[in-house]
């Protein structure tokens, strides 16, 4: 009777499903190439050097393993969700197969500019993936919209996870950038004292315009105008980051606190990697603070430049830090300060 009452509502909740699972987001835009391909080498050189980095959503079936497929050159995240802590005794069994069905993927695509060599970050792309089904130790990317073309077979619940996933996606923007730096910013719910709390997840992507290397950083903010001090850290993302998402999950009840009807689910950590600390740069702060609220109110040059000495020059505040095992105390560590 108890699993019945909980089947009735399920298709009520599904949307939180993923709702924090994927803390990046989807933007349709059209292909880079295109533009380039119909005006001169210069003028295109030109264009790229003022453009917007694009951000985009990964095309369905592609294809992602341990490496950036073709047509793009890095690797960023790859995030597997796993289900570790809170109220997992209360899941239904098709509440705990959707809720690690779908990984997320961000990629990014640095290119030299055909004269001068000098590389840009052309676009980020960000995409919902499950495992492949051939035997592959790769992700597919898949859209709802694409399903039956793909010859996919997903249940009914599993098709709304799908399409409220995409639609929590589509709340993430690119709000700074420059032709070698972009700052995303994501939502997302996050384990923090306890609790299931609503933030801003931000990666800011730093490309050397000499060499192409991509270094991206992460940290997290409170959302909309609360009053808060700068994150103390941000996480220095390990290079082709594939990783288990480790995930909390809250059952709201009823009946006497008997019946689980509903259930929210939270990271517990961010992006494993290096912890850098924030504490010395107070106008990297300042800007950070300022950014979130206010992007237009910050010089984006003078930002990628401040974050770019943090990224590419700053040691680990913690040796231990280095292998990634902080990064759940960092999360934690820059809210609850706040």
């Amino acid at each position: 009777m108890m699993r019945k009452a909980v089947g009735s509502r399920a298709s009520m909740h599904t949307k939180k499903f993923l709702a924090i699972l994927v803390p990046i987001t989807i933007l349709t835009a059209g292909s880079p190439r295109s533009a380039a391909a119909t005006i001169g080498p210069w003028t295109a050189a030109v264009a790229m050097l003022g453009a917007k980095p694009g951000l985009v959503q990964l095309a369905p079936a592609t294809r992602v393993g341990d490496k950036a497929p073709e047509g793009w050159t890095h690797l960023v995240i790859k995030s597997i969700p796993a289900l570790e802590s809170g109220d997992l005794d209360t899941l239904p069994d098709f509440a705990t197969r959707t809720a690690t069905m779908f990984h997320t993927t961000m990629l990014a695509d640095v290119q030299p500019l055909a004269l001068d060599k000098q590389y840009v970050l052309r676009r980020v792309g960000l995409g919902i993936c499950i495992p492949s089904r051939d035997g592959k130790k790769e992700d597919i990317v898949v859209s709802a919209d694409r399903v039956q073309a793909m010859s996919l077979r997903l249940s009914t619940v599993e098709k709304m996870v799908l399409e409220a996933a995409e639609a929590e996606l589509a709340e993430s923007r690119i709000i700074a950038y420059t032709s070698t730096f972009a700052l995303l910013r994501s939502p997302a719910l996050l384990l923090v004292q306890g609790k299931h709390r609503k933030v801003d997840l931000y990666y800011a992507f730093c490309v050397d315009s000499a060499t192409g290397q991509l270094k991206v950083g992460a940290w997290t903010m409170w959302p909309g105008d609360v009053s808060q001090p700068p994150p103390p850290f941000v996480v220095r993302v390990a290079p082709r980051t594939i990783y288990n998402c480790a995930v909390d999950v809250q059952a709201k009840k009823i009946l006497f606190g008997t019946v689980p009807y509903s259930w929210t689910f939270a990271m517990r950590m961010l992006p494993p990697g290096e912890t850098l600390t924030t504490k010395g740069e107070k106008t990297l702060g300042e800007q950070i603070v300022t950014i979130a609220r206010h992007p237009n109110q910050v010089e984006t040059a003078d930002f990628e430049k401040r974050m770019r000495k943090i990224l590419f020059d700053s040691k680990p505040a913690d040796a231990a830090t280095a292998a990634g095992r902080a990064s759940s105390r960092t999360a934690r560590r820059s809210l609850s300060a706040r």
